[in-house]
């Protein structure tokens, strides 16, 4: 009897070990590889950890490119980091899965108040009689719900990618603004100064000298405005980067790039981010986990507790009394039929967030394009007529000005009007860029090869370029 006893607790324990999962990071690895061309490290305090180190102070010790601040955010934001321990849950889950749970150890002792005198014993060691039969079925689950958290932290991935890519041109964007609004304060300061001379000399009139100081005035407001907003974008990108202290000295080129020469076509894109977006892979996963635990829950509804082991009884005289127990529930009260309820509505709840997402990724798609093509129509309409008009309208004032045909003050206002009409490409131009970052993020990677890589050349008397 001891053998036997010996020889089903090793049987069990052999059935519940199971190898621990391979890692699945380095299919995250290779997935962000491909689609963004840029590389993740998980943080394992190991050698390797020093040299992403040293890379991130290479990377920002140069002048910082939209693709280099994207390389630094994919490997020191802290929160893609934590991200990154979903997957070690999920794979611990997954070990759990594939084991038994432990046997109950059930004893008592008493002690008689007369002969014989022995001590009487009772104990048994019980294990759950289905768990050996339901380790592949939980190991399928686990299975799933690794698969649902590889998906979810590439979704993260490229989400970072994204945002970050739209930070880094915001930043961009404002920070040209700054120069711009500089030049517009310039001259609203000197067309004040004239003002001011001509008022003292009695050749002008108070209205105009007042509109003068009020413009001069919102000009600097304007200035101070566009300070804090580039500010805020560079804080936001240091804070995606995971970047302070020394490192947020970073230095960048404070122009955005030039529009390129076509973009892309409409055709394929939302199918492409339904086949690309692994948050939607994600929720694929979730409908199959869901699927399997409804198919669990009505395999194990009358059975799931029932238990079987050892008991073994000394009486006071000394005999032994060993045999088998089991204990099986009497589904008198609860057939499941709630649980089973609850699964069932939980796999529909999943469908129906899948098709949702599905219908929200390719909305996302449309509606960043659509801001893509107007921005890039915009700022090609200030590229090609509004700017060039406005240079014309200097030189032509400039020109009357000389003949002494107009004031200073119209000849520092066609200045300001041309430099505005400069701020309004800039902006034109950023939008464009963020929405194109944007577009990349909800198709979810690198848009599709086939755009040329010229791009149209902006006057170099605009400060916009």
């Amino acid at each position: 009897m001891r053998r036997r006893v010996w020889v089903f607790v090793a049987a069990a324990w052999v059935a519940g070990c199971g190898p621990v999962p391979d890692n699945r990071f380095s299919q995250v690895q290779s997935l962000t590889a491909d689609r963004l061309g840029q590389r993740v490290q998980w943080n394992g305090h190991t050698a390797d950890d020093r040299e992403v180190e040293r890379a991130i102070d290479g990377l920002l010790a140069r002048p910082l490119t939209v693709e280099a601040a994207v390389q630094v955010a994919l490997l020191n934001n802290h929160k893609l980091q934590a991200t990154f321990e979903d997957l070690g849950i999920a794979q611990a889950d997954l070990v759990q899965a594939g084991l038994l749970k432990n046997p109950v150890l059930d004893l008592n002792v008493r002690f008689p108040d007369r002969k014989p005198f022995k001590t009487y014993l009772d104990f048994a060691a019980a294990e759950n009689l289905l768990d050996i039969f339901l380790i592949p079925a939980r190991k399928k689950i686990a299975a799933g719900q690794l698969a649902e958290a590889e998906a979810n932290v590439a979704h993260d991935v490229f989400s970072l990618a994204g945002e970050t890519a739209s930070a880094f041109y915001a930043w961009q964007g404002a920070q040209q603004m700054v120069e711009l609004r500089q030049s517009i304060a310039d001259a609203s300061s000197a067309s004040l100064d004239a003002a001011q001379r001509l008022r003292e000399a009695g050749n002008t009139t108070e209205l105009d000298y007042l509109s003068e100081r009020a413009q001069a005035a919102r000009a600097k407001v304007e200035l101070a405005a566009a300070q804090s907003e580039a500010a805020d974008n560079r804080e936001r990108l240091n804070a995606l980067m995971g970047v302070w202290g020394a490192r947020i000295g970073w230095g960048a080129p404070a122009r955005l790039p030039k529009l390129p020469a076509g973009d892309v076509p409409a055709d394929g894109l939302e199918a492409l981010a339904i086949q690309q977006r692994q948050d939607l892979a994600a929720a694929r996963e979730e409908i199959l986990t869901q699927s399997r635990i409804y198919g669990f829950t009505v395999d194990t509804r009358f059975f799931a507790d029932a238990d079987a082991g050892i008991e073994a009884e000394r009486e006071t005289d000394g005999q032994w009394r060993i045999g088998p127990t089991i204990a099986l529930p009497v589904p008198l009260f609860d057939q499941g039929q709630a649980a089973i309820a609850r699964a069932a509505a939980i796999v529909r709840q999943s469908r129906q967030k899948y098709v949702a997402l599905a219908v929200e990724i390719r909305s996302q798609v449309r509606a960043a394009r659509t801001r893509m093509l107007n921005a890039r129509q915009a700022a090609v309409m200030y590229h090609d007529d509004i700017l060039p008009t406005q240079t014309r309208l200097l030189e032509q004032t400039q020109l009357r000005y000389n003949g002494m045909l107009v004031g200073v003050f119209q000849l520092l206002q066609a200045k300001r009007d041309q430099i505005d009409a400069a701020a309004q490409y800039v902006q034109s131009l950023r939008t464009y860029w963020m929405a194109r970052a944007e577009l990349e993020r909800a198709v979810g990677g690198r848009l599709p090869a086939g755009v040329p890589a010229t791009t149209r050349t902006t006057p170099s008397d605009m400060n916009g370029e």
